[in-house]
C-alpha cells in the first residue's frame, strides 16, 4: 500500500459502520469526564463523531494509518528541563503528520481513485480515531484508554483519510491483549485510570499539564512531579511498549533544547516562548499554561536553588496564573528545604510570599502566596 511507501508504519481500512466507540464517548461525556474540554460536548462534534458522513457526504471508506514517534528518548528525562511526554519531544506531530497525510490524498485523488473526494485528519477533526483504528485492525483499546498493537506498542500517532468510494476492510482483531495485566491503573500517579478502559480526564496529567486552562488543583499538584507537558506513565509500564520500534522520521526524535532549565523558562516572555516552541506541540499549553507547569515542577522538586526564578516570576511575571503557581511553589520548597542547609533561601521565600500576600492587585494570587506562607511556616 501506497500508505506504507509514504512512511508510515501501518494503515487500515474501515467499513462505514457504527462505532462501538461512539456509546463509549458519549457516556464519557455524560459523565462529566471531559472536564474543561466543553468542544467535545458540543452538538457540532458530537454529530460528526457520530455520523462522520456530516463532514464528507456519501462516505463508505475510513483510511486509517500509523506513524510511530520515538519510544527511546525521553527528552524530560533531563533534569534540567522536567518532563516532556515523547511525542511531544519533538517537530509538532500535526505538521508531521499533515504532510504525509497530504502525499496520499494527492495519490488517491490522482492515482488510485480518479476524482474520489478524500479528507484527511490528525487530531484536528471530531474524528474517533482510535474506535476506526480498532476497526480496521491497527490494535486495540488498552486499558489505560490509548490504542495499542503488538507490533508497535503504543508509542505512535493515527491519522485518517476519509472516502467517498468503497474498499475492502480490513478486520479488527479477534481479541485484546492486556489479559489480566493492570499495570497502567496502578502506576498512575493521579488515579485517573478510574477502571479498565475508563480514563478520568479531569485527573489526568496530559489533561491538568495541557488543556486545563486555569489553576491546577492544589491536592493534584504534588501528584503530577516534574511532568512540564504531558505524560507517559502509562505507556511507560505497559508490557506491549518492550516491542516498540524506534522512530524512522526524524522529525518526530527529540530536539535538544540546550542551555535551557527550568528557572530560565521562567524568563520567557510571550514572544521569546512563541520562538522557542514555534514548531512544537508544546505551544498548545499557551505560555502562562506552561509556566505554571513549570512552576509546579520546581515546586515538587523543592530545590533552594529555584528560589530565585521562582521569587522572580511571582514578583513581576504579567500572568496571575504565573504568579499563583510560583506562590505555591514558593511554599512546597520552605516547607521541605531543612532550614539549616539554606537559612538565607527559606527568607527570601517568606520575603517573596509575604509582599505577594499583602500587595499583588489578584485575588488568588494573593490567596495561594498566604496559604505558602502558612505551609512554610
Amino acid at each position: 500500500m501506497r500508505a506504507l511507501k509514504l512512511g508510515f508504519e501501518a494503515a487500515g481500512i474501515a467499513a462505514v459502520e457504527p462505532l462501538a466507540a461512539r456509546a463509549h464517548f458519549e457516556a464519557w461525556l455524560a459523565a462529566g469526564r471531559h472536564g474543561g474540554m466543553s468542544y467535545l460536548a458540543g452538538p457540532k462534534h458530537r454529530e460528526r463523531r457520530a455520523e462522520p458522513a456530516r463532514i464528507l457526504p456519501e462516505i463508505r471508506t475510513v483510511v486509517c494509518v500509523a506513524l510511530c514517534h520515538d519510544p527511546a528518548r525521553d527528552a524530560a528525562r533531563d533534569r534540567r528541563l522536567g518532563r516532556i511526554a515523547r511525542y511531544a519531544a519533538g517537530e509538532d506531530y500535526h505538521r508531521v503528520m499533515r504532510d504525509r497525510l497530504r502525499a496520499l490524498q494527492r495519490f488517491i485523488r490522482e492515482d488510485a481513485l480518479p476524482g474520489a473526494r478524500a479528507l484527511w485528519y490528525s487530531d484536528t477533526g471530531a474524528i474517533l480515531e482510535r474506535g476506526w483504528a480498532e476497526r480496521c485492525g491497527l490494535g486495540w483499546i488498552g486499558k489505560h484508554t490509548g490504542l495499542l498493537s503488538e507490533r508497535f506498542g503504543s508509542w505512535f500517532l493515527l491519522g485518517e483519510i476519509l472516502l467517498d468510494r468503497p474498499l475492502d476492510p480490513d478486520p479488527p482483531l479477534a481479541r485484546e491483549r492486556c489479559g489480566t495485566c493492570t499495570r497502567c491503573i496502578e502506576a498512575c500517579p493521579t488515579g485517573a485510570i478510574v477502571a479498565p478502559y475508563q480514563l478520568d480526564a479531569r485527573l489526568c496529567i496530559s489533561y491538568l499539564t495541557i488543556e486545563l486552562e486555569g489553576a491546577i488543583p492544589r491536592d493534584l499538584r504534588p501528584l503530577v512531579g516534574d511532568w512540564i507537558f504531558g505524560c507517559d506513565v502509562c505507556q511507560e509500564v505497559c508490557p506491549w511498549n518492550r516491542f516498540a520500534p524506534p522512530a524512522r522520521e526524524a522529525r518526530l526524535h527529540a530536539r535538544k533544547l540546550e542551555d535551557w532549565t527550568l528557572e530560565r523558562f521562567l524568563t520567557l516572555d510571550e514572544p521569546g516562548f512563541d520562538a522557542l516552541f514555534a514548531a512544537s506541540p508544546i505551544r498548545r499549553a499557551s505560555r502562562a499554561g506552561f509556566l505554571r507547569n513549570v512552576c509546579v515542577a520546581l515546586g515538587n522538586r523543592a530545590e533552594a536553588g529555584a528560589v530565585p526564578a521562582l521569587a522572580a516570576a511571582l514578583a513581576s511575571d504579567p500572568d496571575a496564573l504565573v504568579r499563583a503557581h510560583a506562590a505555591w511553589a514558593l511554599g512546597e520548597i520552605g516547607r521541605r528545604v531543612g532550614a539549616e542547609s539554606a537559612a538565607r533561601a527559606l527568607e527570601d521565600v517568606a520575603q517573596a510570599l509575604r509582599k505577594a500576600a499583602s500587595s499583588d492587585f489578584d485575588d488568588a494570587v494573593r490567596e495561594e502566596a498566604e496559604a505558602a506562607l502558612q505551609r512554610s511556616s
